[in-house]
């Protein structure tokens, strides 16, 4: 199906809904793509970003109710480094070793940084959905992967 919006135009306000956010709870997620750097605009952080999309629902109370498809759920999970703060910067650091080693298991200690990002992708790891609100708007909520852990 091709979406055009010109078709739309004489679709009413009143007829047009927010896409229902995944329910809060343990997903298992496979990580895409090859994760991705960048740099915000102001040059002060990099972002490293790994995009993930949702296999199975493993804990999740309301996935019943849950209108679109699991598989349609896209997330990524991100690691901000502060590169004007070198104790912020290897903290990150250490959180991506986290991820990649213990939560990911797709490499060995002794390995660089890309042999992780390299054989992230297809792998798989459990990660929670958690809601925020908008800090601009406290009614518009934005689902998140706020914890990250292992397959057991």
């Amino acid at each position: 199906m091709s979406l055009n919006f010109a078709d739309l135009a004489n679709k009413k306000m009143s007829d047009i809904e927010a896409v229902p956010l995944p329910p809060v709870g343990h997903y298992r997620w496979k990580i895409t793509k090859l994760p991705e750097i960048t740099t915000t605009a102001d040059g002060k952080w990099d972002i490293l970003n790994i995009p993930v999309r949702a296999v199975e629902a493993v804990d999740v109370e309301d996935i019943a109710e849950f209108k679109g498809k699991l598989t349609d759920i896209m997330q990524s999970v991100r690691f901000m480094f502060d590169k004007n703060d070198e104790v912020a910067f290897l903290k990150s650091l250490n959180q991506v070793k986290k991820f990649f080693s213990k939560h990911v298991r797709c490499c060995e200690e002794d390995d660089e940084i890309k042999i992780a990002l390299n054989n992230s992708v297809g792998q798989e790891f459990m990660g929670q959905i958690a809601w925020k609100a908008d800090k601009n708007d406290p009614e518009v909520f934005f689902a998140n992967i706020s914890k990250t852990g292992p397959l057991d």
